[in-house]
């Protein structure tokens, strides 16, 4: 790696982390349409950089939701063990999608499902009116949502090279109604085991998939990158974690979605 490419990779971890922090993602999303708009196309080896950049992520923000007691152990607990064992099968989903233009259709077209779920949640908050009676979802911390929501974490964890906050946050907001700030905490906490276990697995399977060359990727060309990005995803991830309990949980929402959807237009070509 050069230096402009070092110092690019310390920036776009630091906004990842940033983000990752915000919204208690692993920075994935961002990380990886920021990788491949500077780099180029190369999603196998952006996957594994950024499972260990979430690592950091996660490990700087824990604390401040710790402190901030916004974390739901219970349903963490239930929820991990799931995950952990739903990476695999995404690493599996991965490696075996060869095309890395179809790779990154995919992953745009769930950035968009995610951005339209919390658009259609704000416009249906807006259109309520006063008078009418606002129903509180239930705080649902059993076997039952932890297997839903741990699943599909961990699936989209594997197979996509994010931390898996990305579903986990919009999910919990549904499934278990989470206030915002539980639901950003709790997926924080839950993510560090997750990837972990998928930085390890997809790491272990690197020689086994090609670059857009055709050229088979190394684990030292990963471990490269991914040293590049972890400081500055672990920097960005404290600060990001701090402001998260300091704005109105509306506009946390409505960013999370123009986020979303911005990266998505990205990954779909936009300004290619």
């Amino acid at each position: 790696m050069d230096s402009t490419t070092i110092t690019l990779s310390i920036l776009i971890g630091c906004v990842g982390g940033f983000f990752g922090g915000l919204f208690g993602i692993g920075g994935g999303i961002v990380i990886i349409p920021l990788l491949t708009l500077v780099l180029g196309s190369n999603p196998h080896l952006y996957q594994a950089a950024s499972l260990v950049a979430a690592i950091m992520v996660s490990l700087g923000s824990i604390p401040r939701h710790i402190r901030a007691r916004a974390i739901e152990w219970a349903f963490a607990w239930r929820t991990i063990p799931i995950s952990i064992a739903a990476v695999a099968f995404g690493v599996a989903i991965s490696n075996r999608l060869t095309d890395p233009v179809l790779l990154e259709r995919i992953f745009a077209a769930f950035l968009l499902y995610v951005a339209a779920a919390e658009l259609w949640q704000r416009l249906a908050s807006t259109a309520q009116k006063p008078t009418e009676q606002i129903v509180v979802p239930l705080h649902r911390t059993g076997w039952k949502p932890a297997a839903v929501v741990g699943t599909l974490m961990g699936s989209l964890a594997g197979m996509l090279g994010v931390g898996g906050g990305v579903i986990a946050v919009p999910l919990m907001r549904v499934v278990n109604g989470f206030s915002l700030r539980v639901t950003i905490a709790t997926s924080a906490f839950m993510i560090l085991p997750t990837v972990i276990a998928g930085a390890i697995m997809k790491f272990s399977t690197l020689s086994t998939v090609l670059d857009s060359a055709g050229n088979p990727l190394t684990i030292t060309a990963a471990l490269w990158l991914a040293a590049a990005l972890a400081p500055g995803a672990y920097l960005g991830a404290m600060v990001g974690a701090a402001v998260v309990h300091k704005i109105p949980p509306r506009h946390l929402a409505l960013a999370f979605a123009l986020l979303c959807m911005a990266l998505s237009i990205r990954m779909l070509g936009g300004g290619r």
